[in-house]
C-alpha cells in the first residue's frame, strides 16, 4: 500500500535539518498546509477525549473514499473490459492523487474553523457517514438490475440439459391440440441413431415420423416429438430409462414477446443507472477523500498539541494567546524506503530511552507504533487498502 506521510515536530525544530536529514530516503517533501493557527485548541482534557474518537472518524472517512473508488474502479472496468494496473494511483478532478494531497488547502467555505474541534470533527465525520449510505442505496438499487439481467442470461447459458429454451423454440415447433402435443426430448449427440429407432416405441401412441431435429449444442440435441397427450407420461419414463431427457416447456408467444420488452427495458435503466453512478462516485471519491485529509489535518493538530503543548503568542487583534507548538509537513517514502525513512526520523527526533521505555510522548493513539515525531498515515493507493 503506498502512502505519503503527515507528521509534525517542534516548533523550534529546524526545517533544514529536516529536509536534509530525510534526503536519501525520502521522494518528496513539503508543508502540510494545516491552519493551525486558526483551529480552537480547547482544555486539554477536551483533546484527549477526543484522540481515540478521530482515529475511529478518520478510518470511516478513509474506508469510504476506498469504497466509492473501487466502485468506480470496477464500473469503469466493466464498462472498458479491461483492469486496472495494480500500481496506478489514482487522480481527483484530473490531479494526481499525489500532488493533490501535497496542494490540499482547509476548505473553511464548507468546515468553520472557529467552529469547536469535536463539532467540526463530528460534522466532516456524519458527512462521510452520509455518502457512505448514498453509495450503498445506489448500489443496491444498481445490482438489483444488474442481478434480474444475469437472470436472463442464465436463462441462454449452459447445454440443452438445464438451459432454457424460449429462444430455441419457436411456434413452428409445436403442435398441441385436443388429443395430442410436443414432446421436446434432450439426447446426446452420439445417440441421435439409437433415439431415432426407439422414439416411436417409448409411449403406445407416437405419431411415426414425427421427430424433428429443433437444435443442437456441442453436447446434445434437442428433438420436438408429437405425442398422444394422454401417454406423455409413458413416453417420459422410458425416455428416462433410456437415458434421454423431456424437457418440461409450455410455448406462450405472449410471455416470450413481454420478456424480451422487460429485458431491454432492463438493460437501458441499467445502462442508464450505471452512467449515474459513474458520475455520482466521480464527484464524491474526490469529496470523500478530501473530507479524510480534513480530517486527518485535525488528527495532526490534536495529537500536536497533546505531544508538544502549547506556547505563548499574540492573537490577530494583538493580544496575548496561547498557539500551537509544532510545524507539520507531508513526506512521501522512496519506493521500497519507508523502513529507512522511519530510521532517518528516529535518528533526528529520538530522545535518549523513549524508544526502548516507550512511554506517551512517543505513541500513536490506538496502535503499537512509537514514534518521536506526531505520525498520521495518508493512503495514496485507494485500491489496496
Amino acid at each position: 500500500m503506498e502512502q505519503m506521510w503527515a507528521i509534525a515536530i517542534k516548533d523550534r525544530d529546524s526545517e533544514e535539518a529536516l529536509y536534509e536529514g530525510i534526503e536519501n530516503s525520502c521522494a518528496m517533501r513539503s508543508q502540510f498546509e494545516l491552519p493551525a493557527s486558526k483551529l480552537r485548541v480547547g482544555t486539554m482534557d477536551s483533546l484527549m477525549s477526543l484522540g481515540d474518537y478521530l482515529n475511529k472518524m478518520d478510518a470511516l472517512a478513509e474506508a469510504t473514499a476506498s469504497k466509492v473508488y473501487k466502485q468506480l474502479d470496477e464500473l469503469k472496468n466493466e464498462a472498458s473490459g479491461a483492469n486496472t494496473p495494480a500500481n496506478e494511483l489514482p487522480q481527483i478532478n484530473g490531479v494526481p492523487i499525489t500532488t493533490y494531497v501535497q496542494t490540499w488547502e482547509w476548505d473553511e467555505a464548507k468546515f468553520q474553523l472557529k467552529t469547536p474541534l469535536r463539532e467540526l470533527a463530528e460534522s466532516i465525520s456524519g458527512r462521510i457517514s452520509g455518502l457512505e449510505e448514498e453509495l450503498r442505496t445506489k448500489t443496491v438499487e444498481l445490482f438489483g438490475i444488474k442481478g434480474a439481467l444475469q437472470q436472463y442470461e442464465r436463462r441462454t447459458q449452459g447445454n440443452l440439459m438445464v438451459r432454457g429454451l424460449e429462444d430455441v423454440v419457436s411456434e413452428n415447433d409445436i403442435l398441441d391440440s385436443d388429443y395430442m402435443c410436443t414432446a421436446f426430448v434432450v439426447v446426446p449427440r452420439h445417440s441421435y441413431k439409437e433415439f431415432q429407432n426407439v422414439y416411436m416405441k417409448l409411449a403406445d401412441y407416437v405419431v411415426p415420423l414425427s421427430a424433428k431435429l429443433v437444435s443442437e449444442d456441442a453436447e446434445f440435441g434437442l428433438w420436438a416429438v408429437i405425442i398422444f397427450k394422454k401417454c406423455i407420461e409413458q413416453f417420459r419414463n422410458s425416455a428416462r430409462e433410456k437415458r434421454f431427457m423431456v424437457r418440461d416447456f409450455t410455448f406462450d408467444q405472449g410471455k416470450q414477446v413481454e420478456g424480451a420488452k422487460d429485458k431491454e427495458a432492463k438493460q437501458r435503466e441499467y445502462a442508464r443507472l450505471k452512467g449515474v453512478l459513474i458520475s455520482w462516485c466521480t464527484v464524491n471519491f474526490a469529496e470523500a477523500y478530501a473530507m479524510s485529509l480534513h480530517l486527518k489535518a485535525i488528527r495532526v493538530f490534536v495529537e500536536s498539541c497533546m505531544r508538544y503543548g502549547l506556547t505563548t503568542g499574540r492573537a490577530p487583534d494583538g493580544t496575548p494567546a496561547r498557539r500551537p507548538n509544532f510545524k507539520s509537513y507531508l513526506v512521501l517514502p522512496k519506493k521500497g524506503r519507508s523502513e529507512a525513512l522511519r530510521k532517518d526520523l528516529a535518528k533526528l527526533y529520538s530522545t535518549p530511552g523513549s524508544m526502548l521505555d516507550g512511554d506517551d510522548d512517543t505513541m500513536v493513539p490506538g496502535t503499537t507504533e512509537f514514534y518521536p515525531y506526531v505520525y498520521v498515515p495518508i493512503t495514496l493507493d485507494m485500491l489496496n487498502t
